[in-house]
């Protein structure tokens, strides 16, 4: 005789030690194990968090009980899991959790002394199981609120919730606490701003930032046409240990500095952020390339998909594009933004050896940055960008008789075509294929396909120098020499990379070689750099461990576009305005337009 399965857990808050602690309640035929044995396991990974994690090694006093409080066998079984022996009827679980880890809380959720996130990566589940479940927060700190994003059924005025499986719970951050909450309805959808802590500024222009955050969710709307969501959710962070950068179905985590609310620039950035996560509400955690749509069968093995170039790399590319229709961003620093990030992935040797699809696939090798990755590995994100960049070029510059005129209009096709308008995702929804993308922009624009599957397949093949020259502009290049040195954000002298085929990785550089002195003088980075422009060699000394080495380099001719002058018609700056959604774009004949803007969530890889 068979009985319906269901996993119920009990929470119960304890702030004042950061910590949780859970009892979870098997029932039905699932508690019943196999052969003996019942299998509980925590994810490996987390959807859009590309990396394995040992999100297990937090949880401590494990224990089982059967139906008559007798205790059952725990084993631990593999990196996230454990064997409980189980002889008939249900199973009671109970453990605790130790829960503060901020720079992780956008994949684990944490528990702070003042407010708490919860997330099912706490939530021990059974493989074999993955339907629906209920949570009940039990035991909630006096005075602290209770915000929970769209998806999910509440039972009456209760703080009890039921799942529709455990994929919607581990996709569904829960907040708690003393937070600072806010509202704003954007086309009858409301959205909601939670505050986990403060900065210097936030009364002052905390409403600013919400209102131009509400803006970019319009212009996204104009993308596809349609919100997937009956209500979506940002969860905010000011910690600057809070890194966070994680999609939701509907809602999302980000940290957005300290300093966000007094400097103008990281105003922007924080606009951005916001932006590109919630973009992705839409382009991956519905669109989603195949497998990724059977995301409920491989939570603790990974999924591996060649397609993160249109998820992240699309994504990135309206990320900006989203922040100048929002006014976030200006004219000149959209397309300084763009031929940056051409400049930063052409240098490195990686980009004429790795493809963005195999990029991809290496997801779990690659999504952090590592020393020599420079030679092997390039960001899928950066060439996916640039790639989405070409395609709307290509289309905004194509005669009448293209099927669609720009990247939002084929990629409101797309996304119909391939997901659909509703907002419940299908059990057997696997995703699209490249090959899939590859055919339709080969129907949407005959050639075009064979281009996207070059670009795709192949190193190199990006031709952003070409698409601005095609909108009206005229690159400029400058001739100088280079050293292949590079540095990560603001870690010189230390080096993060060495291109291999670079007068220094000739001489025998290497990453996290410190550099001490250059022609017998203290380092410095302008130093570097006006060294490495000229014709005579080089001497770098350099601290590798306790080792002194010093290093004879010879800068070697190197090429890089250099600013861009305005050679276009008027018709083509009207193209430019209405693309960004401006008035603001009016270059006079011969202007130039400097490329002195780039900004990278995931770090500048400067080379020298």
């Amino acid at each position: 005789m068979t009985s319906e399965s269901f996993v119920s857990y009990q929470v119960k808050l304890r702030p004042q030690s950061l910590e949780m602690s859970v009892e979870m309640q098997i029932t039905g035929d699932v508690a019943n194990g196999k052969n003996g044995e019942l299998l509980l396991e925590l994810p490996t990974w987390v959807p859009g968090d590309y990396s394995f994690e040992s999100y297990g090694r937090d949880i401590f006093s494990i224990s089982a009980e059967d139906a008559g409080g007798n205790e059952l066998s725990v084993e631990r079984k593999g990196l996230n899991g454990y064997l409980v022996k189980v002889t008939d009827g249900p199973v009671l679980v109970k453990y605790r959790a130790s829960c503060y880890e901020p720079d992780l809380g956008d994949a684990m959720g944490i528990v702070d002394s003042d407010y708490a996130v919860l997330m099912g990566t706490r939530y021990l589940f059974c493989p074999g199981f993955v339907g629906a479940c209920s949570v009940d927060y039990a035991e909630i700190p006096q005075g602290w609120k209770i915000h929970h994003p769209s998806g999910a059924k509440r039972e009456g005025n209760t703080n009890k919730w039921v799942y529709p499986s455990f994929e919607i719970l581990l996709d569904t951050p829960v907040c708690f606490g003393g937070f600072t909450l806010l509202q704003r309805t954007v086309k009858d959808i409301p959205f909601y701003f939670v505050f986990v802590d403060k900065g210097i500024g936030f009364d002052e222009k905390v409403n600013g930032f919400v209102d131009q955050v509400c803006l970019t969710a319009e212009k996204i709307h104009d993308v596809f046409g349609l919100f997937p969501f009956s209500d979506y959710t940002f969860i905010l962070s000011l910690n600057p240990q809070a890194d966070w950068g994680l999609e939701h179905l509907t809602s999302n985590m980000s940290g957005i500095g300290p300093e966000v609310f007094v400097d103008d620039g990281l105003f922007a950035t924080g606009i951005r952020v916001c932006a590109h996560e919630l973009f992705h509400a839409w382009n991956v955690r519905r669109l989603r390339p195949a497998p990724l749509g059977q995301l409920k069968h491989q939570l603790c093995c990974g999924s591996f998909t060649e397609g993160l170039w249109m998820a992240e790399g699309f994504t990135r590319y309206y990320e900006f594009l989203i922040s100048a229709r929002a006014k976030a961003y200006s004219p000149d620093q959209f397309f300084s933004a763009i031929a940056g990030y051409f400049r930063h992935l052409t240098q490195q040797p990686a980009y004429s050896r790795v493809s963005v699809a195999d990029s991809s696939l290496a997801t779990y090798m690659n999504h952090s940055k590592y020393p020599g990755r420079v030679n092997n590995s390039i960001d899928y994100y950066d060439k996916g960008m640039l790639i989405a960049f070409g395609l709307d070029t290509r289309l905004r510059s194509a005669d009448k008789q293209a099927q669609y005129a720009s990247l939002d209009d084929s990629f409101r096709a797309f996304y119909l075509q391939y997901f659909g308008d509703g907002t419940t995702i299908p059990n057997d929804y696997v995703g699209y294929t490249t090959k899939e993308v590859i055919q339709f922009y080969e129907e949407a624009q005959p050639g075009l396909g064979s281009v996207l599957a070059a670009q795709l397949t192949e190193p190199g093949h990006i031709d952003t120098d070409r698409q601005l020259e095609a909108i009206g502009f005229e690159v400029k290049w400058l001739d100088t020499r280079y050293l292949g040195l590079f540095f990560l954000n603001d870690g010189a002298p230390t080096i993060y990379g060495v291109g291999d085929d670079s007068p220094a990785g000739q001489a025998g550089m290497a990453p996290n070689d410190v550099i001490q002195t250059i022609n017998g003088f203290a380092f410095s980075l302008k130093g570097l750099e006006w060294a490495a422009s000229q014709t005579a060699a080089v001497e770098l000394e350099v601290l590798r461990g306790h080792r002194k080495l010093s290093f004879q380099v010879t800068p070697a001719a190197f090429r890089k576009m250099n600013y861009l002058v305005w050679k276009g018609t008027a018709a083509q700056a009207e193209k430019i305005n209405q693309w960004l959604d401006t008035a603001a774009f009016k270059p006079a004949a011969g202007q130039r337009f400097d490329l002195d803007f780039y900004d990278n969530f995931h770090g500048i890889e400067q080379m020298v």
